[in-house]
């Protein structure tokens, strides 16, 4: 989200397979809980007033792009920021546009 803010971008729909991450964001619960934390910090984005994001979920297997990219980012040491579609979901990517 941050990295939409900072693009510029002000009307973005996030879609995630985490049931539980996107019930307790539209249900704004706080908490103190390192999950809760990443929660209200998502919350504060969205309330912004210069930005329009949704959050939906959305099942597995259709969206094995960003299951597949987020399991690659869970072994990367640092923050990446590709310019270029990952050897990872390029074949994933290129079925979703066919």
């Amino acid at each position: 989200m941050k990295e939409a803010i900072h693009h510029g971008f002000e009307r973005v729909q996030f879609e995630s397979d985490s049931k539980l991450l996107v019930d307790a964001i539209h249900s704004r619960r706080r908490g103190n809980s390192e999950f809760s934390l990443i929660v209200n910090d998502i919350i504060l984005l969205m309330s912004s007033s210069y930005v329009n994001f949704e959050v939906k979920f959305v099942r597995r297997q259709a969206n094995l792009v960003a299951h597949t990219l987020a399991r690659a980012a869970n072994v990367w040491a640092s923050f990446h920021r590709f310019e270029i579609i990952p050897l990872c979901i390029e074949h994933l990517s290129v079925n979703d546009m066919n």
